[in-house]
Order: C-alpha cells, then sequence, then structure tokens
C-alpha cells in the first residue's frame, strides 16, 4: 500500500471514521500530503469550508471536531490504540494484537474472518498475580476471574491481576513449575477440583480456551489497517501463526 494511502486512511482514523475514504483523499490533497495540516483545517475551520473541501455535505465529522478530548487527540495525530487477544475457534488461532480502541477488531490470517477481542474478563495465557495473603508477585498462567493458579510462597489459590500480551521474555526463566487446582492439569496441585480448564500449554488440546466473537461490520466506520502490528510473543506455545496483515 502506497505511503499516500497509508496517510489518507489514518486520517479517516483520526476522525473515528467519519470520512470516507475519497472525503479524507480530497483533504490530504488539499494540503498537500499533510495529514496533521488537514486534521487542523478540519478542528480549527467552519463547517461549511470542510463541506467545499471535502465535496460533500457530510457533518458526522464534527462529532469528533466538537469534543474537547478527541480533538486535542487529532491535533497530536494520536490514534488511542489497546494490545487485545484474539481467538478464531474454527481455526483453533490465537494471537495478540495493536487495535484502535474504537475498533477492537483483527483478522484470522488462516480464515481471513474477522473478530471482536476476547473480552478482558475472559483472557487467558501468561498472567500476572499478586498474592492477597503474602503479597507475593509471580507470573504463571492462568485465566481472568478463575483462582485456580497457587502462590508458589505460601500456595494459597490466586486469580489473576491481568493477563500478559504474549511477547517474548527477557532475562532467567523462572524455575517454578506450573501448578494449579484446574480438572486437566498436567500438574495439579492439591485441594479441591476446579471445572475450568488449566491454559497452560501443556494441558490443552487446543489453543482457544474462549473464542472470539465473528465481527460483522456495519458500515458506518472505516476499515483501518496501520494499528494491527503483531505484539504476539514467540516465546510460548501460544505462539501465533499470523504475520502483520492489512485488515
Amino acid at each position: 500500500m502506497e505511503d499516500n494511502e497509508h496517510e489518507i486512511i489514518r486520517l479517516q482514523e483520526l476522525f473515528r471514521g467519519r470520512f470516507t475514504f475519497e472525503e479524507a483523499q480530497s483533504l490530504f490533497n488539499h494540503f498537500h500530503g499533510d495529514c496533521l495540516a488537514a486534521a487542523n483545517f478540519v478542528i480549527d475551520e467552519e463547517p461549511q469550508r470542510v463541506r467545499d473541501v471535502i465535496g460533500s455535505e457530510n457533518e458526522t465529522w464534527q462529532i469528533v471536531a466538537n469534543n474537547h478530548n478527541w480533538n486535542n487527540l487529532v491535533r497530536q495525530g494520536i490514534i488511542q490504540k489497546q494490545e487485545r487477544q484474539f481467538a478464531c475457534g474454527p481455526c483453533d488461532n490465537v494471537w495478540w494484537r495493536k487495535v484502535p480502541s474504537r475498533k477492537l477488531v483483527s483478522k484470522c490470517m488462516l480464515c481471513n474472518i474477522r473478530y471482536e477481542a476476547v473480552p478482558k474478563e475472559y483472557e487467558w495465557g501468561r498472567a500476572k498475580y499478586r498474592c492477597q495473603f503474602c503479597g507475593n508477585v509471580f507470573i504463571g498462567f492462568g485465566q481472568m476471574g478463575i483462582a485456580s493458579s497457587l502462590c508458589y510462597r505460601c500456595q494459597s489459590a490466586c486469580a489473576p491481576l491481568e493477563i500478559l500480551p504474549g511477547r517474548r521474555t527477557e532475562g532467567t526463566p523462572s524455575r517454578n513449575v506450573h501448578s494449579c487446582l484446574c480438572h486437566n492439569c498436567f500438574n495439579r496441585a492439591d485441594g479441591p477440583i476446579i471445572e475450568a480448564s488449566c491454559v497452560h500449554p501443556r494441558s490443552l488440546e487446543r489453543q482457544v480456551v474462549h473464542a472470539s466473537l465473528q465481527h460483522f461490520s456495519t458500515g458506518s466506520t472505516v476499515d483501518t489497517f496501520l494499528t494491527q502490528d503483531d505484539l504476539a510473543s514467540l516465546a510460548s506455545d501460544f505462539e501465533p501463526t499470523l504475520s502483520d496483515i492489512d485488515e
């Protein structure tokens, strides 16, 4: 994709999909390829002047221009992003992506179907824990909301604080061996059996624990590709089979 098209789509994304590609292209060309100059023009000028440049009566961009927080981000050229987990059930494919906060959608490379992000309350994988009894902070496998992994210091059952995007970890690998109370854990700890699934790769027959919902576009927002950089780890069995994708 050519640089100009990339910047035109960036201008669309700055205004949260309120311009069509053709309208954004007209703004971009009017300012000789200066994306930020075009964005500030939309914020600062009278609506009629903007309509004249884009060649249409579209006014939905004023929702962004009239929102103080949003137009501050536009002036700085900032697109808000989140790192989120995605999971294609039919392909048994799991990956992490950085996506626009307004559109938490990513495409499975194996089947080319677009999916919504896994809800944060169902994310799983490498997790950060803080034991409520002894205060120990540790990293292990787990799923949000499920107190299954035992503290390596006091052996109390703990639920994750957050799931960590699957980047390669640096430093010396932990000597702690995973053990939890889930029924399918490959190294199940002594204690009450929890019916939830152990999400350690050695315990799972499939990678997907909670599948993403398929995304059905309403056509009300622009497609975007520029923030779909692959942030997944190569360090664990959660390694994705995806490369960078134009969405």
